[in-house]
């Protein structure tokens, strides 16, 4: 029989000190993850948002090409060009081509995205925490407005469900995430101010934008741009009512240090670079099918999806990684 020796000795405890650190580690960020939220409810309603939304996506951009497009006399005396068929068939013809490219990005990059998020949870990571609220965010604003405002269609109870399920999940994984421990795990290069002016300012000029169409249309008592067939402006009305105040709050508490404002400018970040993509992605669409997008659209919306992408990056970069790359540091040292 071989002796142990001072070698074997210093690698048993050079061992014990790895175990005790993983085990360190996993639960300090553990706490993170709050007992008010059950975590298994949050996961299973992931899966049926991330289930839901691959069916729905799929069939309107299955169906959303090669259609005969007519038109249509609205009440207010408008000629609008609709789309005439596929799943998006009683849109206008502007509503449609946004709908099938918000699909084309919720297919190839939201619906990874809370796959990935769900699996750094998992796997007791602090970014897939505020990643998988932000995507969630996206899903429940994106199929709130399909549910309430887009031309009834096959799937509507499926646009209901991924509502439903994506909100709730999403009040879950706010409730998951305790924010003075969150603000406490960011890295000294976080760039506060410039990710709480970013938000600000990004609030600041789409109400400009959107009131810029609204109020010449009240004066002069008309239909405003973008009615079109439709009954009134829920888009506008969702982005004036809760996208704008949520990301000015998200911004000044940022701002301001306030442990809430790590967490909401985080689902902020997250969910506006998502959306900001899905912007880019309806007017690439738009333009596939024969809308006319406006040129100051384009540049405001493409501008947005850069810097609130590179935002979300930039915060997401400043968290913790995943507990094995921080023990290869914690060895190294």
């Amino acid at each position: 029989m071989g002796e142990t020796g001072p070698a074997s000795d210093d690698g048993s405890m050079q061992a014990t000190t790895v175990r005790q650190f993983i085990l360190r580690y996993r639960s300090r960020e553990s706490e993170l993850a709050m007992s008010v939220a059950p975590l298994a409810w949050i996961t299973g309603l992931s899966a049926v948002v991330a289930g839901l939304s691959l069916v729905a996506t799929l069939a309107g951009i299955v169906s959303g090409f090669g259609q005969h497009h007519h038109t249509f006399l609205t009440l207010r005396g408008e000629t609008v060009t609709i789309q005439g068929g596929g799943l998006y068939g009683n849109e206008s013809l502007s509503g449609a081509s946004q709908a099938i490219g918000q699909d084309i990005v919720t297919l190839a990059v939201a619906i990874p995205l809370l796959v990935i998020a769900t699996l750094l949870v998992r796997s007791g990571s602090i970014r897939g925490l505020v990643l998988r609220a932000g995507v969630l965010l996206y899903f429940t604003y994106t199929y709130m407005l399909l549910a309430f405002g887009g031309a009834y269609n096959q799937l509507f109870l499926v646009y209901v469900a991924i509502f439903s399920a994506s909100l709730f999940a999403f009040v879950l994984s706010l409730l998951a995430i305790d924010p003075t421990r969150l603000r406490a795990r960011f890295s000294g290069r976080f760039r506060r101010r410039l990710v709480g002016w970013t938000l600000v300012g990004f609030a600041a000029l789409l109400a400009l934008m959107w009131l810029g169409r609204i109020l010449p249309a009240l004066v002069a008592g008309t239909p405003p741009p973008g009615l079109e067939s439709y009954s009134t402006l829920f888009v506008q009305a969702g982005d004036l009512g809760i996208v704008v105040p949520l990301t000015i709050l998200s911004g000044v508490l940022l701002l301001r240090r306030q442990p809430a404002g790590f967490v909401l400018a985080g689902v902020m970040v997250v969910k506006g670079a998502t959306f900001g993509l899905a912007l880019v992605g309806m007017m690439v669409a738009m333009g596939a099918l024969g809308t006319d997008v406006p040129i100051f659209e384009v540049i405001f919306f493409s501008a947005l999806a850069i810097a609130l992408t590179a935002c979300a990056i930039h915060y997401v970069a400043c968290l913790p990684r995943v507990p094995r790359q921080a023990l290869s540091v914690e060895i190294a040292s």
